[in-house]
């Protein structure tokens, strides 16, 4: 008896080279039968008809922390279509892990630690410090590390925690940028110079072409041209207009400088009152939980929630450029692969979870094809992470899916494992598989996935 069959969809899979109406009978968490009409008893049935069939999302840049409204964000990525989630720099694994096991929706989870000065290492730390701190990360459970801009790393112990990534063999994320360097053209430049050849995961590769220091299609030009000279990186970017960052105000000033800055490219003043504005008249927002998941809130409403939390909540601007997104995402080098080799969302709890429907936007407009768009958004991320039965629908592989209308390019249904967790506007609770690395020795990580990168497409190219 099947498990579950999902039939008269419009099955799209890059890695099969297919695109066809049929039928997908799943047993056991596993595809089974792709027929043109799968018969016999089955204990379930999606109808998919007017819809789209596609591999699960795989999403190599999420946040699932307290910080980042992670109790919402399993739910929210379920209603996205996403069955493994990466989340790309929390301060801590064990946080991550407990959240996805009280909140979980059944689907993938793996976590890198955001490395941040005086809670993991020093503000310049030796190389013995770098390794001790990599495997206490990796003993509670994280593929590796993120170096992030707004921790303020010097290029020296930027590139002392990249080589020790590269040593050790684990998972290495950058969201560009130094003490020298922002968060923009510049911190990319930076940021491949002194990588030096060694590989990593460059974060939303558009949020470096804003058009902070040239034109966004100009910045959006050479960082293709930097990732093209860069082989050995993996970059992704996101389709969403916002951005995701925190309100957080102290002495009348925002905590973080980079919100001050963009409130002023908004036509605000930096400070307390500047965002107040900004949020009251409508350009920036404030993410806002409504039942399961979040919604941008401004207006008097988003003011109200900003000064209820003591400004202490998150904030969503409308930083990205269509100008640098849109090419960035489509580009291709002379041999025909993507120079930004996948779509992430930077999403989870931040709501900008669009990659469905703002990549079928792209594929109604000539931009991606349908197998691009499948290849991009989850095959691709799926070799990157070293998951070789997902990313693709065919017999065999991992009971992954994405159930998506066609007309309205929104999510149907969902299926983690071969399990729906998402139905027709309900989200069904079910326990998380954890994925770590053979280094963890964490008790709530004994029966998680172990993967190894090293092994991965981050480091092979596997997917690129």
């Amino acid at each position: 008896m099947h498990d579950l069959v999902i039939k008269n969809g419009r099955l799209v899979d890059f890695a099969g080279d297919t695109d066809r109406f049929a039928d997908v009978a799943v047993e056991a968490g596993r595809i089974t039968a792709i027929e043109d009409s799968v018969t016999g008893p089955t204990r379930s049935v999606i109808d998919a008809d007017g819809c789209y069939v596609l591999p699960g999302l795989v999403d190599l840049h999420v946040h699932l922390d307290s910080g980042f409204g992670g109790d919402a964000g399993h739910a929210m990525l379920a209603r996205a279509g996403v069955t493994t989630a990466l989340d790309l720099g929390t301060p801590s694994a064990a946080d991550v892990f407990e959240l996805a096991e009280r909140y979980g929706t059944g689907l993938n989870i793996a976590c890198v630690v955001r490395l941040v000065p005086g809670l993991h290492l020093s503000a310049s730390p030796s190389r013995g410090d770098i390794r001790g701190a990599f495997e206490k990360i990796l003993a509670d459970g994280a593929l590796g590390v993120k170096i992030h801009v707004d921790s303020g790393w010097s290029v020296e112990s930027a590139a002392a925690i990249a080589e020790t990534a590269h040593e050790l063999g684990v998972w290495l994320a950058v969201h560009c940028g130094t003490s020298s360097a922002g968060s923009n053209i510049e911190g990319l430049r930076q940021t491949v110079e002194y990588l030096d050849g060694r590989p990593a995961q460059i974060a939303h590769v558009n949020s470096y072409c804003r058009g902070d220091l040239a034109a966004p299609e100009d910045e959006a030009r050479e960082a293709v041209q930097l990732l093209r000279g860069s082989p050995h990186l993996f970059a992704e970017s996101y389709l969403a207009e916002i951005n995701g960052n925190i309100a957080d105000c102290a002495d009348g000033l925002p905590t973080v400088p980079r919100v001050a800055e963009w409130l002023v490219q908004g036509g605000y003043p930096g400070t307390q009152d500047g965002m107040r504005a900004a949020i009251l008249e409508g350009w920036a927002a404030i993410p806002h939980r409504d039942g399961d998941h979040t919604v941008p809130l401004s207006g008097p409403a988003g003011v109200r929630a900003w000064e209820e939390a003591g400004t202490h909540i998150g904030l969503c601007l409308p930083l990205n450029p269509a100008a640098s997104r849109v090419p960035l995402v489509a580009s291709k080098n002379g041999k025909g692969a993507f120079d930004v080799a996948a779509i992430a969302t930077d999403g989870g709890g931040i709501p900008r979870n669009v990659t469905v429907h703002s990549g079928l936007s792209l594929v109604e407009l000539g931009a991606l094809s349908l197998k691009e768009f499948v290849q991009k958004s989850s095959w691709t991320p799926a070799r990157t992470l070293g998951l070789r039965n997902k990313g693709t629908i065919a017999v065999g592989a991992d009971a992954d899916v994405a159930v998506v209308d066609r007309a309205s390019k929104s999510v149907v249904s969902t299926v983690a494992a071969g399990e729906v967790v998402f139905h027709r506007g309900t989200v069904i609770p079910r326990r998380p598989r954890l994925l770590t690395t053979a280094r963890a020795t964490a008790d709530p990580l004994a029966d998680a996935l172990r993967i190894d990168p090293a092994e991965s497409g981050l480091y092979t190219g596997a997917g690129r």
